[in-house]
């Protein structure tokens, strides 16, 4: 079922607010806030999902693989990604998070948590549980959704 564009206007104008306030709260260490956005959302994917290669990572990322490869060059300098051959075609690359990048991503997730207990404290348990359920679905519709990120903006 198609909907009118001010249902995603709407939604748009709603998510803004949310990832100004949580890109505000910033994160209380020296490391986390050195770090580019870009650098920061490649930390949590692999902290999430374990060792990718390139492109799956900036395809996670939504970044362009020259992107995602400058991004990784800082995190691996940093000590907070590791590069390794990949044991089902040694000449591909894995990147994964350090023991360090991996404390790092953890550390802000909590901080993270924090920050939206705080918020959803005036919200009903059914409330909460259903804010957590939509926001899934839209992931998964958002994950299945086609093109890269990073090929839609070109396309414009």
């Amino acid at each position: 079922m198609q909907r009118s564009s001010a249902d995603g206007a709407a939604l748009a104008r709603e998510l803004t607010p949310l990832f100004s306030a949580l890109l505000r709260a910033g994160g209380t260490s020296a490391e986390w806030r050195a770090l580019t956005s870009t650098q920061r959302l490649i930390l949590f994917e692999l902290h999430d999902s374990g060792p990718l290669r390139l492109g799956a990572l900036a395809d996670r990322a939504g970044a362009t693989d020259p992107t995602t490869s400058r991004a990784v060059d800082g995190l691996v300098a940093a000590k907070l990604v590791a590069r390794r051959a990949d044991p089902s075609d040694r000449r591909a690359v894995l990147h994964e998070a350090t023991r360090l990048g991996r404390a790092l991503a953890e550390a802000r997730r909590t901080e993270i948590v924090a920050i939206l207990d705080r918020a959803l404290d005036g919200f009903a348990e059914s409330e909460r549980a259903k804010l957590v359920v939509l926001l899934a679905r839209l992931n998964a519709e958002l994950r299945d959704f086609g093109p890269r990120p990073a090929e839609l903006l070109a396309s414009r």
